[in-house]
């Protein structure tokens, strides 16, 4: 967690440095930070699936998710501040107020998943409550993120179409594995009561 803020920390300030404090500095520095902090969400919202369909080569990913998980959101704090200071320098709101609620609510969604990442916390809550603000908290972090990647992807030049593709690509591909996993916990859900089925009439 402290490795992933300071880069994220440092990506910042070389950025603001290199850049400027201005609008166009702050635009660049988010976008970067939350790229990495990305890498880390992505990693803890596709290691279950990534070792339930490919095998126990992805156990040690998914056994780390809630580390993961934390790195995240630590490394997400830099892009939370820079936002707050682009509120603060633009002079009209950065993005529309129905993409800055949807983008608000994935941001709370993180932050309370890390506060309930503590035993005694989430101990408190009734497991189903706890599973089911996990699972509803990651898809839409998740989908903040695809609907800022996949947002103008072909305006702003082939550079930033290079920068945003392989972001894109890995977005695409975590819903999918998440569906696929999905399909496959249903499935052996569905298939369950038949096995047990099986094993009483022999």
């Amino acid at each position: 967690m402290g490795g992933a803020f300071l880069i994220a920390l440092l990506i910042s300030v070389g950025t603001l440095a290199y850049l400027g404090i201005g609008e166009k500095g702050t635009y660049t520095a988010i976008r970067i930070t939350a790229r990495w902090s990305y890498a880390f969400f992505w990693l803890a919202y596709t290691g279950g699936p990534l070792a339930l369909l490919f095998g126990a080569s992805f156990q040690p990913v998914a056994r780390r998710g809630r580390e993961l998980g934390l790195a995240f959101a630590a490394a997400h704090l830099a892009h939370v501040g820079l936002v707050a200071w682009l509120y603060h320098i633009a002079t009209k709101p950065p993005i529309p107020t129905s993409a800055a609620i949807f983008f608000g609510i994935a941001l709370a969604f993180t932050y309370l998943i890390a506060l309930l990442s503590i035993p005694k916390l989430a101990a408190a809550l009734p497991r189903w409550l706890w599973r089911a603000i996990l699972i509803v908290g990651m898809e839409i972090i998740a989908l903040a993120f695809l609907r800022d990647f996949l947002r103008y992807p072909f305006g702003h030049g082939i550079a930033r179409i290079l920068f945003m593709l392989p972001f894109s690509v890995l977005a695409i591909a975590a819903a999918l594995l998440r569906i696929a996993w999905y399909g496959a916990k249903l499935r052996r859900y569905i298939m369950k009561p038949r096995r047990k089925l099986c094993a009483t009439s022999r």
